[in-house]
């Protein structure tokens, strides 16, 4: 089975890379379309894409993401985005309704994140990321300043914008497959002793996209389509 799975992932990154058009450049982007991106990652911990990106839109579409309206009502904006979040108004819509984000406490997290970039730093996204050297260290640098970003956000983020297609978003789906092709440690030379997990895991992705001649970034988006559509039919044939 494991061979099935394998061969579509590589015909959906034959057909992603198929599909590819000029992209934008990162620095060509608005520090209002940034903002959006970042939150759209916060809100993403633990919750589906489409969900998150979905929370992320409606704030945006009733005002609550203003960059300057936080930081001069940091409280109320908190309690107000809060509220917001805990209305049924996000996907799956069935006949007109929707469901409930699972944790709207993360407005805090939003409120903490803008305060720390745009007040405490005196900055802007697009300053932060100039400032790196690589990814890696942009990818570092959200950690720490952004509440609510780990590794997997933070990587997510970058790719969205453009910034890098070189880091992993390693999400249940993927370390599934990891396992399944039993390429968890089979193609990592590196010692993996006191190395975080994550990093462990990305390295062999890594190393596993060089050898099928594919980009990191194409190669996750495959894996994450087809293990999700497998773990949706074995669902299915339980039922």
């Amino acid at each position: 089975m494991h061979n099935r799975i394998e061969d579509a992932v590589m015909k959906v990154c034959d057909y992603i890379d198929s599909q590819r058009q000029d992209i934008k450049n990162w620095k060509d982007y608005s520090e209002d379309r940034l903002w959006f991106e970042l939150v759209s990652c916060i809100l993403g911990s633990r919750v589906r894409y489409e969900t998150a990106r979905a929370c992320a839109m409606h704030l945006w579409n009733t005002h609550l993401l203003g960059i300057n309206y936080v930081l001069l009502e940091p409280e109320g904006m908190e309690n107000k985005i809060r509220q917001e979040l805990t209305r049924s108004i996000y996907p799956p819509f069935s006949n007109g309704v929707g469901s409930k984000y699972r944790y709207p406490s993360k407005s805090r997290y939003i409120i903490r994140t803008a305060i720390q970039i745009y007040e405490n730093d005196n900055a802007t996204i697009k300053d932060i990321l100039k400032s790196c050297l690589d990814d890696q260290e942009a990818r570092d640098v959200l950690v720490e300043k952004c509440a609510g970003i780990g590794l997997k956000q933070a990587s997510l983020f970058l790719r969205n914008i453009s910034f890098t297609d070189d880091l992993a978003i390693l999400d249940c789906h993927v370390i599934r497959y990891l396992a399944l092709l039993g390429l968890d440690g089979k193609l990592n030379s590196m010692s993996q002793d006191g190395m975080h997990s994550y990093f462990a895991h990305e390295n062999t992705l890594k190393l596993y996209a060089i050898s099928k001649k594919r980009t990191l970034a194409t190669l996750d988006i495959a894996i994450w389509t087809v293990m999700r559509l497998v773990r949706k039919e074995v669902v299915i044939s339980q039922l």
